[in-house]
């Protein structure tokens, strides 16, 4: 067990909840740590940081490199909203930034109480342990058999539509449930995933099982998050222009994603709720970043204070669809796989390419130059996340790469 999971995780939980009200006095005073330099540092800091995990696949998340960055922003955010809250700030502000502070809070300080382990279950006998990432046993307070295990197919009776186990649980009391991708079923504290099976006599099903006792607080923190992020975007546009140019584009990015996809064959794992919000408001935020690059370019050679109004309007109303496109697919990918985020290539792409919009939205400059390479940067990694990664070194490690 490691040392630092509960009761030590929540112990250092509420000490972290402490400090941070017990320097919030110096964190007024300071004009370092209040200021915007060092949102903006730890913020371009955790995307290169992204980035370099997203082409080698280094596992930084595991350094003390990574997390020092990590546990500083989280701190800021906390800060950020204790004193928007004091302001009586925009609810949009106050929203997002408490939710950016529930993501990281859980995710750092839940990280030790998280368990996923794997176990082969068959119809010949109970099993009540499970093997975990790092090749441990992990005992569970109840067994489980298979007592059935199919596979449903399309109409071409060839093509996977859904894989589903029937598991008999038990504890002293016999529970039957059904688990299958993206559909996953619970009992005593653990989720329970459809993961793989038997391909040659389908004698045995392999399920993952979870265990995430935090994760109500980071959804929570997603749900604010999100909701701040969209409102923090009311009164942004007035022009009648702008939603069908970006349809327009949206339409032309989405056309060549789908391209790849056959929608009458899913797979098992891209049947989901998510698939359709999670790709659309993607497709959406990279038309609107792409119009924000032509806009922002023209805008270095032309002084027009309206198109560089726009090219910021553009990427602030983008990093907010960015973080919703994101949010949509982390939820996706807890129903699917049991984690919402695994660092995967393109996870840790898409996540630099929103803290870089971030990044620029937070320069509140009016140095057009500035703004243009932070819109450009966020342009040239939005292009690795969409189809770059399937060519990085990291790409074998990664669910989401097609180029095979």
């Amino acid at each position: 067990m490691d040392v630092l999971s509960f009761p030590v995780s929540v112990i250092l939980a509420a000490a972290f909840c402490v400090g941070s009200y017990l320097t919030y006095g110096f964190y007024k005073r300071s004009a370092l740590l209040s200021g915007r330099p060092l949102t903006i540092a730890c913020m371009a800091v955790v995307a290169l940081l992204s980035m370099i995990e997203g082409i080698w696949k280094f596992s930084l998340q595991h350094t003390i490199l990574f997390w020092i960055p990590v546990l500083v922003t989280t701190w800021l955010a906390g800060m950020t909203t204790m004193d928007a809250i004091r302001n009586r700030l925009r609810l949009s502000f106050i929203l997002a930034h408490c939710g950016l502070f529930l993501i990281f809070f859980g995710a750092f300080f839940g990280a030790p109480d998280f368990d996923s382990a794997v176990m082969a279950v068959t119809k010949s006998e109970p099993c009540s342990y499970a093997v975990s990432d790092r090749n441990l046993t992990v005992p569970l307070p109840f067994s489980i058999q298979l007592t059935d295990f199919r596979i449903d197919f399309y109409g071409d009776s060839f093509t996977p539509k859904q894989y589903t186990s029937v598991l008999e649980l038990s504890d002293g009391t016999l529970v039957q449930k059904e688990t299958s991708v993206n559909h996953p079923c619970y009992h005593k504290g653990w989720l329970i995933y459809q993961s793989d099976y038997d391909y040659e006599r389908g004698d045995y099903s392999v399920i993952r099982l979870v265990r995430d006792p935090w994760l109500p607080i980071i959804f929570l923190g997603m749900a604010l998050l999100a909701v701040g992020s969209v409102l923090g975007l009311r009164g942004t546009w007035k022009s009648k222009a702008v939603i069908p140019s970006v349809l327009v584009l949206a339409l032309v990015f989405g056309g060549l994603s789908i391209a790849r996809i056959s929608l009458a064959t899913l797979a098992p794992a891209l049947r989901s709720l998510w698939f359709i919000p999670h790709l659309i408001i993607y497709m959406i935020a990279y038309a609107l970043l792409a119009i924000a690059l032509v806009c922002s370019f023209i805008g270095l050679f032309k002084n027009v204070p309206s198109i560089d109004a726009i090219s910021r309007k553009l990427l602030a109303t983008s990093s907010s669809l960015l973080l919703v496109g994101m949010l949509c697919g982390a939820v996706w990918a807890k129903s699917a796989w049991g984690d919402y985020w695994t660092w995967d290539p393109k996870e840790c792409w898409a996540a630099a390419t929103w803290l870089i919009t971030l990044t620029g939205t937070h320069l509140c400059s009016k140095n057009k130059n500035l703004i243009f390479v932070a819109i450009l940067l966020a342009f040239l990694s939005m292009q690795i996340t969409w189809y770059g990664v399937n060519w990085l070194p990291s790409s074998q490690f990664s669910m989401h790469t097609y180029n095979s």
